[in-house]
């Protein structure tokens, strides 16, 4: 790999250690009222990290926690990681299903959380996944426990005092910087997530990168991603510990609590998916909303319609504006805008890879395709996924035999250097900036005792670029109606997984070899 203008540390946590020695007291996470240092944060993470060592977490087991974003999310992250286990994010919007099915795949044998959500019966579902899951042995929460189980994240700190910081010092260093560090579940075309293993190398390279291509050094910007997401861990919190900034938390995305916050904070960084963005700029607030600190606009997760892209310039006078293209698998950014493009530029294409992270358009005869051609892209090198937790073909399967990675995406290159995507060989789509896979919602779907087969596809929407709609042929018997079908659905799936229409068919059209014909359903729209 060529050079770096920043180091690529051995762990993620290197980089904490490096600020809180050059940047100690400058605020490094703000949540509300509070603010901590560099220095602060690398003693709560050592201290977190102890007490993990104390309770007896081994190198590679898996550490889960739910939460929205907060700092005590990082800090966990941070803590486990560094010791050589493997982190597991769980988002408090998700079902009971849901939640039972990465538990139990990723057997984690401690579970960390809050009570006290507003919203969201966090005590419930962490209860049930204590009870119910063998491999769990302690559940720790951070707020006060209940009366039935758990134990207070005070107690549990108090454990580090049996672990000296040379005892810390020795398993980090036994820690090989391509041992995976987190899981990220992320679903397939059978419907199911599956855990992605991303590494410490693979983070730490990829935020460096990102940095120097971005213009990610020393911003101020805002999470309100869900925890479980790579947005959150890696292209927020990751890249702006690596680069210095500061992050200030949100637990949930509001358009009008984000243009406070940017105004009150004067922060210089505007940050989302474009869904998101489209939110704070159809809010009543925004025009008189001060944003004229931006001096850089950051998105990802789907393309940038051209009106919104040119009315958030035109508000900030913003002339800075980076964009790429990546996935959970690629851990981080492969492509990425120049931050001066064009809007046509920046509205219409993922921008040009970087010569540190190989990449190429593989045409569907076997070789590379040329100009204007649409072929798949695919990347090779270190900063990918360790492979799909537990499943093995499922990792051979993501790799040609020389070691490219298939993303599964289409692509060609323009006259200009610029790739454009021109399509998805799966046929998952992005609603609001989240994958969302049809396969997964005819499952959920097809579960309902009144539902013989479901197919669904997406079509455009104006706010969230493109949502669900399902076709679905009921039982002979007993058929729900769309709005009870739906109800259903929430039972099972995330909300923005839930279809946003269901219409009902006699039969649903077929191909000649019996698979549906989903291009005659789109045809419909």
């Amino acid at each position: 790999m060529s050079d770096t203008l920043l180091p690529i540390l051995d762990l993620i946590t290197d980089h904490l250690d490096r600020q809180a020695k050059l940047l100690p007291d400058q605020d490094f996470m703000v949540f509300e009222d509070s603010a901590l240092s560099f220095a602060q944060t690398k003693e709560l993470v050592d201290q977190a990290a102890r007490a993990l060592l104390a309770t007896g977490v081994q190198k590679q087991d898996r550490v889960a926690m739910m939460s929205n974003p907060r700092p005590e999310f990082f800090i966990h992250f941070l803590a486990v990681t560094s010791i050589g286990a493997i982190w597991v994010g769980l988002n408090p919007k998700y079902t009971a299903d849901e939640l039972d099915h990465v538990v139990n795949d990723a057997g984690p044998c401690l579970l960390f959380g809050f009570n006290d959500v507003e919203g969201d019966n966090n005590q419930e579902k962490l209860l049930a996944l204590a009870q119910e899951h063998q491999s769990i042995q302690k559940l720790i929460l951070f707020d006060q426990p209940t009366d039935r189980q758990g134990t207070s994240w005070e107690d549990f700190l108090l454990q580090a005092q049996n672990i000296s910081g040379r005892q810390l010092l020795a398993r980090r260093q036994e820690t090989n910087p391509l041992d995976p560090a987190y899981l990220v579940y992320t679903s397939g075309s059978t419907g199911r997530p599956k855990g992605a293993l991303l590494t410490h190398r693979g983070t730490n390279f990829c935020h460096v990168i990102a940095i120097e291509r971005k213009g990610l050094a020393k911003r101020r910007l805002i999470c309100n991603f869900p925890i479980n997401h790579v947005a959150a861990i890696g292209d927020i919190c990751g890249r702006t510990l690596v680069g210095g900034g500061t992050i200030y938390f949100q637990e949930r995305f509001s358009p009008g609590a984000v243009l406070s916050l940017m105004a009150a904070e004067h922060l210089n960084t505007m940050v989302g998916v474009p869904t998101m963005l489209q939110m704070c700029v159809s809010h009543p607030d925004f025009a008189q909303t001060d944003l004229t600190a931006i001096d850089l606009l950051a998105w990802g997760g789907s393309a940038m319609p051209a009106e919104l892209l040119q009315a958030l310039m035109d508000k900030t006078n913003c002339t800075r504006c980076t964009m790429g293209y990546g996935m959970t698998e690629t851990t981080g950014g492969v492509t990425y805008s120049g931050l001066h493009d064009s809007v046509e530029v920046l509205a219409t294409t993922i921008g040009t890879p970087d010569a540190r992270q190989p990449l190429r358009i593989w045409h569907p005869d076997g070789r590379l395709a040329q100009l204007g051609e649409a072929g798949e892209i695919q990347v090779k090198g270190d900063f990918t996924l360790a492979g799909y937790w537990q499943l093995p073909d499922a990792t051979t399967a993501a790799f040609t035999e020389d070691g490219w990675f298939h993303t599964g995406d289409l692509a060609m290159e323009r006259p200009d250097g610029n790739l454009q995507i021109v399509g998805r060989m799966s046929e998952m789509f992005k609603s609001g900036g989240y994958n969302v896979y049809p396969r997964e919602v005819e499952l959920a779907l097809e579960e309902h005792p009144g539902v013989a087969i479901v197919a669904v596809i997406s079509v455009p929407d104006p706010r969230f670029q493109e949502v669900g709609v399902a076709y679905v042929v009921g039982a002979e018997t007993d058929a729900p109606s769309a709005e009870e079908l739906r109800a259903f659905a929430a039972q099972h799936l995330a909300n923005y997984k839930v279809p946003k229409q269901i219409l009902f068919l006699d039969e649903l059209p077929l191909l000649a070899v019996g698979k549906v014909d989903k291009k005659a359903l789109r045809s419909n729209h």
